[in-house]
């Protein structure tokens, strides 16, 4: 008893987000959340680094450092995460997507080590000629 065609437009039963490629246990599946999650909180820490922190501008080098290492594990471990025709809203879309983040992160980081030793580097030289003269 049908009463027509299939609805194109109805929603479909499969949410991407929530599915796994592989399957994990549950401490593996809480890094792989964690490493989305920081990723997808990119813009957000550079923003509080900057604004609100000035030894955050330095940990977060080293934090999304970290995580990249992580990225790195997960990836190996687990390649079906970096199959190719993930759909992008999906666990392994987000999670390749992520690593990019990630990079723009310990570059973030570099960057704001290189300008805190040139910061000092200036004030070290300031005061040696403030000394000097």
């Amino acid at each position: 008893m049908s009463d027509g065609p299939p609805n194109p437009y109805a929603p479909t039963s499969t949410t991407f987000g929530t599915e796994l490629p592989v399957p994990m246990d549950s401490a593996t599946r809480a890094k792989l959340d964690a490493i989305i999650k920081d990723a997808n909180q990119f813009w957000i820490a550079i923003l509080l680094c900057i604004f609100c922190s000035g030894i955050g501008s330095l940990i977060i080098g080293i934090w999304y450092c970290v995580r990249l290492v992580q990225w790195n594990a997960m990836a190996r471990t687990h390649p079906l995460l970096m199959a190719a025709n993930s759909p992008p809203t999906s666990i392994a879309g987000t999670f390749q997507r992520a690593k990019v983040k990630l990079i723009l992160g310990l570059v973030f980081g570099a960057v704001m080590l290189v300008l805190l030793f040139a910061y000092i580097g200036l004030l070290f030289i300031a005061s040696a000629s403030k000394i000097s003269v």
